[in-house]
């Protein structure tokens, strides 16, 4: 179970994930960043440990992924990070494992472990460098001019290859691959955004290009990745009231919160949960306490009559 704090923040990392993941559910992101760092957890293994092992590493507990609620939400909550840093899982976990090995951790950190403050400069550092030196793109079909519908991520994706064919100083045969071949932006786009030169060149390096015809979307296919979420649709504040689907997002999300409610008698069962752990931690430190000062008293009280009688006083034992 996730809180609400954590549901909450899907509404804001949506936004600024990785274009690979921005029409997928936020379970379904998980499920993938988990996957991910398995088959990576074994590749570091190889790699710095032991290579006749490595394929026999599970890197996650047996039950996997859904065995515990802890393994979930350590799962959740790192791959939360990855989206708010616009890192594809691949590379954020590569590089946060390197990092770590580098920092002489003993062992493969878990996906709870993979954050560190000392790393993420470097990490950060490392992705403006991939950034430039790669072509990054993201060839999910929604991204394809003709899926292009003005939603907002579609729009950043077309801005982040321009900028990134721009930035690399693309030659005119990469920009007619993306523009001809991947679909990523129209040939008025091209001519908006490059200079008369480099189209021309564009143009004649595209004779002959030929892209693939693009699948069949359905209007799920475009829903955002907090879509339904409880507790993550607000269509008062951005970026819920420029969703195009705020309304059913709105429906879908109070249908969920009501079964969850109906499952566990909350609609906040992971709150609820922690809440009774806090009152029990509290009930036990007073109770500590308590037992505590009552000691410490029993130690200051006066001896009582026959006890002072047993041992008797100074002056009889004087007499004595």
């Amino acid at each position: 179970m996730i809180d609400t704090k954590r549901l909450a923040e899907e509404r804001d990392i949506s936004g600024v994930k990785w274009f690979d993941y921005r029409f997928i559910s936020a379970v379904q992101a998980t499920e993938r960043f988990y996957e991910t760092y398995i088959h990576l957890y074994r590749e570091a293994f190889r790699r710095n440990f032991d290579a006749g092992t490595a394929t026999l590493k599970r890197a996650v507990p047996a039950r996997g992924l859904w065995g515990s609620p802890g393994e979930f939400s350590a799962a959740w909550r790192a791959r939360q990070i990855a989206d708010g840093f616009g890192m594809p899982y691949d590379f954020f976990i590569r590089e946060c494992i390197e990092a770590a090995l580098r920092r002489g951790v003993a062992r493969v950190p878990r996906p709870n472990q993979l954050y560190n403050l000392l790393s993420m400069p470097h990490v950060q550092e490392r992705w403006e460098e991939r950034r430039k030196a790669l072509p990054l793109f993201s060839e999910l079909p929604q991204y394809r001019v003709e899926a292009f519908c003005g939603l907002p991520a579609q729009i950043e994706h077309q801005q982040w290859v321009i900028d990134s064919l721009k930035a690399r100083q693309a030659r005119p045969f990469a920009i007619a691959q993306a523009c001809f071949v991947d679909r990523l932006f129209t040939l008025d786009r091209a001519k908006a955004e490059f200079n008369p030169y480099v189209v021309e060149q564009m143009l004649s390096e595209a004779a002959g290009m030929k892209a693939d015809p693009a699948p069949a979307l359905r209007a799920t296919n475009f829903l955002p990745s907090c879509f339904g979420l409880p507790h993550a649709c607000s269509p008062s504040i951005s970026p819920c009231i420029e969703c195009h689907v705020r309304e059913e997002c709105r429906t879908a999300e109070a249908k969920v919160r009501g079964k969850v409610a109906q499952r566990y008698g909350n609609e906040k069962p992971r709150d609820e949960e922690k809440l009774a752990l806090n009152r029990e931690r509290v009930a036990r430190c007073r109770a500590k306490r308590a037992l505590a000062g009552a000691g410490a008293v029993s130690q200051e009280l006066p001896l009582k009559a026959p006890e002072m009688k047993a041992a008797g006083t100074p002056l009889q034992a004087g007499i004595e």
